[in-house]
């Protein structure tokens, strides 16, 4: 999975309330927004550069499924919340733009890795903004 950038939407009653999940992904560096419902996700979709959704599938004015579907052709990588029994399943659905449903579902631990190796990644990427020094190179 690829990300541009650190702002991640979280969209559904449940994610103010997850407080581990929030600190974390503020620890890596995510400016976190939130949404409780659809209506809510795309208006704020419309008006911040989101680069990260992560959705329950289960929302008070729709699916999240039907969120993602919203979703298609903008840059983002966006997971969908699957709850099962006293846990939950991750299911990969956009990669920066780019359809990937089918991709295996993750676990919360790898699912928590695979944020923290994304902003580990975004961490070392060279800014755009800065030169980058050619070793090397006179």
């Amino acid at each position: 999975m690829t990300i541009s950038g650190k702002d991640v939407l979280l969209v559904g009653q449940g994610f103010h309330s997850a407080q581990a999940l929030t600190d974390r992904l503020r620890r890596w560096g995510f400016r976190c927004h939130f949404a409780n419902n659809t209506r809510t996700a795309c208006q704020l979709l419309g008006s911040v550069r989101i680069d990260v959704v992560l959705s329950n599938t289960h929302l008070p004015d729709g699916t999240g499924f039907g969120l993602m579907a919203a979703l298609a052709g903008l840059p983002v990588t966006a997971f969908l919340c699957l709850p099962i029994e006293d846990s939950c399943l991750w299911l990969p659905a956009i990669d920066h733009g780019q359809d990937c449903w089918g991709s295996p579902a993750l676990r919360p631990a790898q699912f928590a890795s695979t944020l923290e190796e994304m902003a580990k990644c975004l961490a070392a990427a060279p800014k755009v903004d800065q030169p980058v020094l050619n070793a090397g190179v006179t």
